[in-house]
């Protein structure tokens, strides 16, 4: 692969390098999710009302944060990214952004299946659900291992931290507040918590102590009832 450099950033005094694990962490947490939601599925389809509406909001939860945070790379890291790469290294942007489309119609499907399931938890339903997102986290593997592999580096080069900023600051806002614990709880089951800490870093110090103490809990009883266990 070229890894050429390539046009110097316009601002010159900001161009330390974008610190990007931190989209690894959220890829993490995303990957985690869609692995495990066919089994809260089949668990909520003989249950209780309260647990198909548990599994159906986990759900659009974890799509609605895929969709935001793809979003987000659409409108603030490719556009930005494509015109400082080398020709060959362009290809990758392009890739992904072909790969986003494919991703975004799984989602489609996903959300028709739901629909379809809700209305009717039998065998058949529930089989093309579990069929639909098992495709999507297919499709997301794929497209997630090669933007660590590829993408990523790249932005770490040719991004400045405030560009990079931007991206997790559209992606944060594509979080519903009542979510927000919930979500940074996801992350924290399986981040780095130097990665975590710099996650929080422009929040009030109350909120620094305070987050990391509450979320991993918040998520770990969303995983009970999801999947049966605290650590799923």
């Amino acid at each position: 692969m070229n890894t050429t450099p390539g046009p110097p950033l316009a601002d010159i005094t900001d161009a330390a390098g974008a610190d990007i694990r931190d989209m690894i962490v959220v890829h993490t947490a995303l990957l985690r999710e869609f692995r495990l939601a066919p089994n809260a599925i089949r668990r909520a389809q003989h249950g209780s009302r309260r647990a198909v509406r548990g599994a159906v909001e986990h759900l659009e939860l974890i799509c609605s944060l895929l969709h935001h945070h793809h979003a987000g790379e659409d409108a603030l890291l490719w556009p930005v990214l494509a015109p400082r790469l080398a020709p060959s290294e362009s290809a990758f942007v392009a890739a992904a952004e072909a790969q986003h489309a494919g991703i975004e119609t799984a989602l489609d499907r996903v959300g028709v299946a739901k629909a379809e399931w809700v209305a009717n938890q039998h065998d058949t339903e529930t089989e093309r659900l579990i069929v639909a997102l098992e495709v999507l986290d297919q499709l997301l593997r794929e497209h997630l291992e090669a933007e660590e592999r590829y993408l990523l580096p790249l932005a770490a080069v040719h991004l400045s931290p405030r560009e990079w900023g931007a991206i997790g600051e559209a992606g944060a806002a594509g979080v519903p507040k009542s979510a927000l614990l919930l979500v940074f709880g996801m992350f924290c089951y399986e981040g780095d918590p130097e990665v975590l800490a710099q996650m929080l870093h422009t929040t009030p110090t109350p909120l620094r102590m305070i987050v990391p103490r509450l979320a991993p809990r918040v998520y770990a009883r969303r995983a009970a009832r999801l999947y049966g266990t605290r650590r799923p």
